[in-house]
């Protein structure tokens, strides 16, 4: 659907709380899932690659926290937005 369309067809405070419930509980639609399916992967392979009798990481470690307000490690303690970007 064009933006056009959805603009004409959705209110601007149904899009707000849309955006919002995704901030919240992560993507929404099919292909959402994707980030889980990315993570089993990456579990894997760190997983593989671990020393020996070491506990192996868990799928937690790997899955993206929609709801986390700041990101260890990114920039000097920089809060990240809803878009994921760096806020100034």
């Amino acid at each position: 659907m064009p933006v056009a369309e959805l603009l004409k067809r959705v209110s601007a405070l149904e899009l707000a709380e849309w955006r919002a419930f995704e901030e919240i509980y992560g993507p929404i639609g099919v292909e959402a899932r994707l980030d889980r399916t990315a993570a089993v992967i990456a579990q894997q392979v760190a997983n593989s690659f671990r020393p020996p009798k070491t506990k192996p990481a868990p799928l937690s470690d790997f899955m993206p926290r929609w709801d986390a307000r700041l990101v260890e490690g990114y920039g000097e303690d920089e809060e990240v937005d809803a878009d994921g970007g760096g806020a100034a």
